[in-house]
């Protein structure tokens, strides 16, 4: 059982910024070989929140990096499930500006794939979202994607990707951005 203790308000130097970096992380779930560890009979409140370990990629395999459109991306929780059955759904939501070739092969790629990410706040916190036994998904578009109807409309693709949980963890390895050797 994990021993219950005080929570104050703790916000390192006064700082607490919402939203999410300007990149995120992404890879195949299927190039992964090896997960960070989940908690293991947790005595804390912090060690029930933190995954332990890198994300280890296949050799030859690496994560990819994404650019965002600023104050267009968004990590949210929610809370799903009945009475003694409850889990959590996370949600990253993003906007990539313009739909040149690149963003509409990955699309292309992505849309029926189990995908993991590395999801970085504001704060400097990350997520993953994936594990050994669940994936990451495409999920729709929920800003749409396109041109837009006035050439001050902003054209790309919004995307949206969520992963099934038990448990909200934070993420504090390596994001794997090198190939991995043999």
């Amino acid at each position: 059982m994990i021993d219950f203790t005080d929570i104050d308000k703790n916000l390192p130097n006064g700082e607490n910024m919402g939203g999410i970096t300007q990149k995120v992380y992404f890879g195949y779930h299927a190039d992964v070989s090896a997960f960070p560890t989940k908690p293991v009979t947790p005595t804390t409140l912090e060690t029930a929140a933190v995954l332990t370990g890198d994300l280890v990629m296949k050799a030859g395999k690496r994560m990819w990096e994404m650019y965002l459109t600023d104050d267009t991306g968004e990590f949210k929780i929610d809370p799903v499930g009945e009475v003694d059955g409850k889990s959590f759904v996370e949600h990253l939501t993003l906007f990539h500006p313009g739909l040149q070739t690149k963003i509409l092969g990955f699309m292309n790629a992505a849309k029926n794939e189990n995908l993991v990410f590395i999801v970085v706040d504001s704060n400097g916190n990350m997520f993953l979202m994936g594990d050994e036994n669940r994936p990451a998904v495409y999920a729709g578009s929920p800003d749409g994607a396109g041109t837009g109807k006035t050439t001050s409309a902003r054209a790309g693709m919004s995307a949206e990707f969520t992963y099934k949980t038990a448990n909200i963890l934070t993420y504090t390895g390596n994001i794997p951005l090198t190939v991995a050797s043999a």
